[in-house]
């Protein structure tokens, strides 16, 4: 693995061109590592049904595979969508890939946030709003919405699970990690963290590690990681994630 340095990122392949491309400047090729991987909700059926029944105000959508699955319960259910608000580049992409049109309120980078503003625009108390999300996604959309008299329906959509630590496509990020060969970690989801630590020492890495946001650098200092080594991107996107890497590593050119 002679050549440029290496950044390693807990992304599939696919997911990770926008980030090999805003990290390129930096000189860093990078290596995906996909320590995670998307699988059905226990009750795949759910969201299919919540958007077949109707009657929402609103639909809160937080993440990508989220607007994904959104698209994919529309179309399986032959129904109008409500009012979408949405967080996130690449949330808005996956939306406007699915012909969702949704409010992207400007400067929000979560899904309390984004919670707050639809509470603040949109007047929901005793309405209803579906907020589709991850088995273990963040609860606080949802209790800042019922906080604010939302009737919520929180329906679980996916599940995020750990990929088997024997599958190849682990091979190339893990080999490079245990040798203390990365150049910088990059992490994008507390679920990535406990991924990522079942695989490696992640208190032990020997390199910079940035991460996506707030959530994830908690979760990442309580799996060990040294907090003097971790760089938090100020807005989740590629750009983001290279300027924090920007900000803690140093070419050796």
């Amino acid at each position: 693995m002679a050549g440029m340095p290496h950044a390693v990122l807990t992304r599939d392949p696919a997911d990770a061109q926008g980030y090999a491309a805003a990290l390129a400047p930096l000189g860093l090729d990078v290596v995906a590592l996909p320590v995670t991987r998307i699988a059905p909700a226990a009750d795949p059926d759910a969201l299919r049904r919540a958007v077949a029944a109707g009657g929402y105000a609103a639909i809160v959508i937080a993440s990508p595979r989220a607007a994904h699955e959104l698209a994919r319960a529309r179309d399986a259910a032959g129904a109008e969508l409500p009012e979408v608000w949405a967080v996130g580049a690449a949330t808005k992409r996956a939306l406007a890939i699915a012909h969702i049109a949704a409010t992207h309120p400007d400067g929000v980078a979560s899904g309390a946030e984004l919670a707050r503003r639809v509470v603040a625009a949109a007047h929901v108390a005793g309405k209803r709003v579906l907020v589709p999300r991850a088995e273990d996604g963040r609860p606080e959309p949802a209790a800042i919405l019922r906080a604010a008299g939302a009737l919520v329906d929180d329906v679980v959509a996916y599940r995020t699970v750990a990929t088997p630590a024997d599958d190849p496509a682990l091979a190339p990020g893990c080999a490079l990690l245990r040798a203390r060969a990365a150049a910088v970690v990059c992490v994008f989801a507390p679920s990535q963290v406990a991924a990522l630590a079942a695989l490696v020492d992640v208190r032990a890495l020997g390199c910079p590690v940035a991460v996506i946001g707030d959530t994830t650098a908690d979760a990442a200092r309580a799996a060990g990681i040294p907090a003097a080594s971790l760089a938090v991107a100020a807005a989740p996107t590629p750009e983001g994630i290279a300027n924090a890497v920007a900000a803690v590593y140093r070419s050796p050119s």
